[in-house]
């Protein structure tokens, strides 16, 4: 078990990540193409070659705005990632802008994958399921075989009691699902 940190003790704030940075994972198939889902499980719905380029791209952008940004010449920076293929590849071609000598660590994270839809989602059945989820309320509705918005907010609050016990004055970086991103406010 690693110790909290003790806010209310200023000598305690240096302890804290200097940055927190969530990133979706690049374009996929399934962003593409919907019927993916229908035929590939979720975690297994890889990148486009646009979404690998887009991950090159964002390593770039994030490295020199972490460089650029930091006081000293000894930053350094700390992944944690989901385990879906689409977020784990996403890390794989960022984190070729960055030398080993930056990179602390890097964490797969299953809490902070995607919301899960349910099994193979057959596509006239998601549109139903999302005509009923509408009329019921977006964050409380939980999908059959799958998780509720509110589900989800759950699961990925708890992940930043992680991120202040295993990150110390560095920068965070958490490559995931763009659902998490809209329902977690990490400040």
């Amino acid at each position: 078990m690693h110790p909290k940190p003790n806010l209310a003790n200023h000598s305690t704030l240096s302890v804290l990540p200097k940055r927190i940075i969530i990133m979706r994972h690049g374009e996929s198939r399934g962003n593409l193409d919907y019927s993916a889902y229908t035929t590939i499980p979720d975690h297994q719905i890889p990148l486009t070659d646009v979404g690998l380029a887009q991950a090159q791209d964002a390593g770039s952008r994030l490295r020199h705005l972490i460089s650029t940004a930091s006081y000293t010449d000894s930053w350094r920076v700390h992944f944690y990632v989901s385990p879906y293929a689409r977020a784990q590849s996403t890390l794989r071609e960022l984190g070729r802008s960055f030398t080993k000598k930056r990179i602390i660590g890097v964490r797969e994270e299953c809490r902070i994958r995607e919301q899960d839809f349910g099994n193979f989602q057959v596509e006239e059945r998601m549109r139903a399921i999302k005509r009923t989820r509408q009329r019921f309320g977006r964050f409380f509705y939980r999908f059959p075989e799958g998780e509720s918005a509110a589900d989800v907010f759950d699961r990925v609050s708890s992940t930043s009691s992680l991120l202040f016990s295993f990150v110390l004055k560095t920068h965070v970086l958490l490559t995931n699902e763009h659902a998490n991103m809209r329902k977690t406010n990490i400040t």
